[in-house]
């Protein structure tokens, strides 16, 4: 290992355009790689190939350390252990990266002592996890929101989708609060009837007065409590002698401070290096995580879980058949599918090549959101991702 945790250097987040290094991000679902498979993916623009062996997931650099080809071009595993470059069969340790042979030269010293990148990897809760950097791992608790990790809870993870924008536009879209005028006419809604605003108000003139940072021992991140500003169901204007009108689809119809507590009860928090818990929702009783992985410069993987707190064998088979059946369909594609829709409809204004990534736009005082996580991933990320950093 080369610098320590306590060395890195920090980076802003405008030039975070493949996501910050020395952190943990989800690769894949536990049901994308089954025993044996060997399995591809780019994530922060570098090439890592994975393998589950004997149960464990395991991942190394998707390169050779002779020339550099990438062994997923043409996989060839003679041992359960290994993997083989097909050019000059150059032979590595999946489990570590260790070169164990070369065929051309069995006596090479650089035999035991070359190697390819290896991964650290933590499968948890439906989810297979990689640590991507050079460091020494923090511990994945540091990683993830506090309530992924609560025991008892029990966690499906659900959607595994690539999406067409950076993933810092997701970020900056994930909790903010008046984006909920994007959902004002879901079928989600439709279905469960759910009084829903168009936007919301804060209560004082404080920006960040709903906002909470969370920035001691652990996970860094942030807050933003509904219940600290005021949920719009109605709004109307006027234009060029024209009155406009915009409502929600179900409103509180005298019930309104009742469906306000029912709103204000959910807590979004956004937590490094970029993941969302949204509780308690879609349901009271369940809470939900979503993560945005930075593949490249244009496009990330978008990750969905929903959790409960259940102890019962019997009681999870039914709550994973449940998400299966019915909460993909309702949560993911009539609501947060939106999301995507949203945030591919912003890709090509931030990726103008002539500002920098976020210059032009006109934030309001309501943007307190997006305004202190910029501030709180600047502070604490721990390095940013630069293409093919690893070693």
């Amino acid at each position: 290992m080369g610098e320590t945790l306590e060395q890195i250097k920090r980076g802003r987040y405008k030039d975070a355009v493949i996501g910050f290094r020395n952190h943990w991000y989800p690769a894949m679902r536990s049901r994308d790689i089954v025993e044996e498979e060997v399995k591809p993916l780019t994530i922060l623009g570098e090439d890592v190939l994975f393998k589950r062996i004997d149960g464990q997931v395991y991942a190394i650099r998707n390169n050779c350390a002779h020339r550099g080809y990438r062994f997923s071009e043409k996989v060839e595993c003679y041992t359960r252990n290994t993997i083989t470059c097909p050019v000059h069969a150059f032979t590595y340790n999946f489990r570590n990266g260790e070169l164990v042979t070369i065929p051309s030269d069995p006596e090479s010293p650089l035999i035991g002592q070359t190697k390819v990148h290896a991964y650290p990897v933590e499968e948890v809760n439906d989810l297979v996890f990689v640590f991507i950097g050079d460091v020494a791992p923090s511990p994945l608790a540091h990683d993830v929101p506090p309530r992924f990790l609560e025991k008892n809870l029990y966690v499906v993870a659900a959607v595994n989708v690539d999406c067409d924008c950076n993933w810092r536009i997701a970020a900056d879209s994930g909790f903010d609060p008046n984006h909920v005028f994007l959902h004002k006419e879901n079928d989600f809604l439709k279905e469960l009837q759910i009084p829903f605003p168009i936007a919301t108000r804060l209560k004082n003139s404080d920006t960040f007065g709903e906002i909470e940072l969370i920035e001691g021992d652990g996970p860094k991140g942030m807050t933003d409590r509904l219940s600290a500003t005021e949920p719009v169901y109605e709004h109307s204007f006027e234009c060029d002698g024209e009155t406009g009108r915009m409502a929600s689809m179900f409103p509180p119809d005298g019930a309104q401070g009742q469906a306000a507590q029912a709103f204000g009860s959910i807590e979004g928090s956004l937590w490094m290096p970029g993941v969302l818990n949204v509780d308690p929702w879609p349901i009271p009783g369940m809470t939900h995580f979503e993560w945005w992985v930075p593949i490249d410069e244009t496009t990330h993987r978008y990750f969905i879980a929903w959790g409960k707190w259940i102890d019962e064998q019997e009681e999870q088979e039914a709550f994973r058949e449940e998400v299966e059946t019915k909460w993909i369909h309702l949560g993911y594609e009539n609501f947060n599918r939106y999301d995507v829709l949203l945030n591919n409809g912003m890709q090509a204004f931030y990726a103008d090549p002539d500002r920098t990534y976020g210059h032009g736009q006109i934030l309001t005082r309501n943007d307190g959101y997006t305004i202190a996580w910029h501030r709180l991933a600047t502070k604490h990320n721990r390095g940013i991702q630069k293409r093919y950093a690893g070693k």
